[in-house]
């Protein structure tokens, strides 16, 4: 019965370790929300990406400056 376990139990670490399925790339790599996103600054017009934007009355723009400028 010992020498039976231990046969299950190596059968058992040879498929973990070489029949398992692999993570794929993309499961790897954690997906960032809107990073990549390109905001039209208000003012100015030019774009800029989301994360360094600023949002201040329901509008985007790009610097303190625009924001202050908005006329």
């Amino acid at each position: 019965m010992g020498k039976l376990l231990i046969f299950v139990l190596i059968i058992v670490a040879i498929w973990f370790f070489f029949f398992r399925k692999k993570k794929s790339k993309e499961e790897k790599i954690p997906k960032e929300k809107d990073s990549h996103y390109m905001i039209e600054c208000e003012n100015c017009k030019t774009y800029i990406s989301k994360d360094e934007a600023i949002f201040a009355n329901g509008k985007w723009y790009c610097s303190k400056k625009c924001l202050i400028d908005k006329d």
